[in-house]
């Protein structure tokens, strides 16, 4: 069995990582983390990271995808809490999870984390949400031109925006 973690791009089309951890699973185990460090905590400017219009749109949002899942023969598991205190027992034996690779230091810092206390079970990060690919770029990420217009230039020259990704018509079971 696969674990695919949900985090922030909760669509079902044109999601690399979901196609990456249903292709040729037996079965797929699909969760999201609710992490209440998320919500209710200031940032540096001092607002709150989330308020609650936005806290309501995310559990409306989770809803829509489990209703997704199940429609095309899945389910999505939700948890409260810390992702790298639940997802290790949620996925302990399992193939391995796929996540999409978070680009901001805090999403990598999370996928650090979980990673961490992962016991024999390996995190698959996939790229995806950018109209390039990292690769196609002509710079890689850790090497991103500080000039928009360097970076579009050439983005724009060796780049090419792929086609979405349909949606499976149908999942792994749970």
């Amino acid at each position: 069995a696969r674990a695919l973690w949900f985090r922030y791009d909760l669509r079902l089309d044109d999601n690399l990582a979901l196609q990456a951890a249903a292709t040729g699973a037996a079965a797929l185990f699909p969760f999201y983390v609710f992490d209440p460090r998320k919500f209710n905590t200031p940032t540096l400017a001092g607002a709150r990271k989330s308020s609650a219009r936005r806290a309501r749109f995310l559990i409306e949002s989770v809803a829509n995808l489990r209703k997704r899942l199940e429609a095309r023969g899945s389910g999505l598991a939700v948890a409260v809490g810390k992702p790298e205190d639940i997802i290790p027992k949620w996925v302990a034996g399992m193939d391995g999870v796929w996540a999409q690779e978070g680009f901001c230091s805090e999403e990598q810092g999370e996928e650090a984390s979980v990673a961490k206390g992962l016991k024999g079970v390996r995190l698959n990060k996939v790229w995806g949400g950018t109209l390039y690919m990292p690769d196609e770029c002509g710079s890689p990420p850790n090497n991103t031109p500080l000039l928009f217009t360097n970076f579009k230039n050439k983005a724009e020259s060796r780049g090419r925006i792929r086609d979405p990704v349909p949606a499976p018509k149908q999942l792994p079971p749970l």
